[in-house]
């Protein structure tokens, strides 16, 4: 497939490419889509089964099965771009040259389907009723934050109760009695924990106690 995204030496671009490749391959379609390609980025990022950036929420397996009953299975010899996709690649070259930037990164994605207005990126994003300006305020906000500094991940209450295989009471009663920090999300009820606070409710055994 021809490269019609700009910055096609940026690694996460590359990444993103292949695995984009590497689904037309398994599908055997034609279309390398913008809705592919969206799925492929939205999987990447996924938790659970959801990505999650803010106030954006996406159940990504939702999207998949939509994706997937919907591909035009046609087996090419050789998969190409559909336009979708080649005006998305404008979208996203804009979005990196108002930020001032020249490589693109995850939010110049995010942004760029958010404002792309085709496709399955606008009917997820009409249906959230959210805008770009509110994603961009999020992220400015947030970027001070010690977990933004160092790429650590945020759980939910539910998230890490799937994490540490308990049940989502059990997360909260710890958050209540003090035994496991949490953080709300500015303007929220929302809770948010730490992947390095999880640590705090794990005690070490003594090799006698494991029976």
């Amino acid at each position: 497939m021809d490269n019609p995204a700009p910055g096609g030496d940026d690694r996460l671009l590359r990444d993103l490419q292949l695995e984009l490749k590497a689904e037309v391959d398994r599908l055997g379609t034609a279309d390398a889509s913008l809705d592919l390609f969206f799925l492929v980025f939205l999987r990447r990022h996924e938790r659970f089964g959801y990505f999650r950036f803010g106030p954006v929420t996406i159940d990504v397996r939702l999207l998949e099965d939509l994706v997937y009953r919907t591909v035009p299975r046609n087996s090419p010899d050789q998969p190409s771009y559909g336009d979708d996709f080649v005006r998305f690649s404008r979208v996203l070259t804009d979005e990196v040259r108002r930020a001032g930037q020249r490589r693109v990164d995850d939010l110049h994605l995010l942004l760029a389907f958010m404002r792309v207005g085709e496709g399955l990126p606008a009917r997820v994003f009409g249906e959230l009723g959210l805008t770009p300006e509110q994603v961009e305020g999020y992220a400015r906000r947030d970027a001070g934050s010690p977990a933004a500094a160092t790429g650590e991940h945020l759980y939910s209450p539910e998230e890490a109760a799937a994490y540490l295989g308990v049940h989502v009471q059990t997360v909260r009663g710890w958050i209540r009695s003090g035994r496991l920090r949490a953080s709300r999300l500015a303007g929220q009820r929302a809770l948010r924990i730490r992947a390095s606070d999880l640590g705090s409710v794990l005690e070490p055994v003594e090799p006698d106690d494991v029976t």
